[in-house]
Formats: C-alpha cells, structure tokens, sequence
C-alpha cells in the first residue's frame, strides 16, 4: 500500500515538471509548492516558460492546433484577457525568489 502511495506522488510530481500550467493556477503557486525542491521549481518554471513561447510561436504563425476556445465561465475563473500578462509577471517574480 505505501508503495502505492509513493509511486502515486512520484507520478504527479513528474507531472508537476512536465506540464506544470495543467497542475498550477499560476507561477507563483510553483514557488509556493514545498513538495518541489529549488531546482525542481525552476526546471517547472523554465518549462512553463518555453510552452508559453511555443505557443506564441505557433499562433504568430496561424498554427493554433487544438487549444481550445476558452468559454465564458473559464474565462472568469482564469481572470479573463489579463491571464497571460498576469501569469508572466508573477513567473518573473517566481524566478526572483527562486534564483
């Protein structure tokens, strides 16, 4: 049972590192996490970041793909148009208390 337990947590936090914004609110909640160590925060951090440019990357290039269009009510509960700005100031931030 307590093998369970541990290889449960060992999958979500390798799920923490790889998708990160599919696990967290925000950056700053990276940072605040205590299940991740310094250098697990920032390689949760630098991934996050590096989704975000690709994505950019492909929507400056008509490549949307499958995002999905977000509805009226996830689009409150994300805090509407300001997310992105908000997500990468408080990353910014993140990555000031971490370094």
């Amino acid at each position: 049972m307590r093998a369970r337990s541990e290889e449960k947590r060992s999958e979500e936090k390798k799920g923490k590192l790889e998708k990160p914004a599919n696990h967290y609110k925000s950056p700053d909640d990276v940072v605040k996490d205590k299940d991740l160590s310094p250098a697990e925060k920032r390689q949760a951090l630098n991934t996050w970041e590096q989704d975000a440019r690709q994505m950019l990357t492909a929507s400056n290039e008509g490549m949307e793909g499958e995002r999905p269009r977000p509805t009226r009510q996830s689009s409150a509960r994300r805090g509407g148009s300001r997310q992105g700005k908000d997500r990468r100031k408080a990353k910014a931030q993140a990555l000031a208390l971490v370094s």
